[in-house]
């Protein structure tokens, strides 16, 4: 079975952060507190949240590549 590169997984589980967090601000029902709020406004904090998801992704895949070669 081929591996894939760890650039290639941190990058399709950011993807995927990204879709299921925003249908599930559209899908889930709003309470009064996130009434106001747009999905406009919550794109840069979605977008840090993916960078930050890529990073601890590709670390974890980089650590765990090191411990099979072990």
């Amino acid at each position: 079975m081929e591996k894939k590169s760890p650039y290639f997984t941190a990058s399709v589980a950011s993807l995927l952060y990204i879709i299921i967090l925003v249908m599930l601000k559209f899908l889930l029902p709003s309470s009064s507190i996130n009434e106001g709020i747009d999905i406009k406004e919550e794109l840069p904090n979605i977008l840090f949240g993916a960078i930050i998801f890529w990073i601890v992704i590709f670390v974890v895949h980089l650590v765990l590549e090191r411990r099979s070669i072990d």
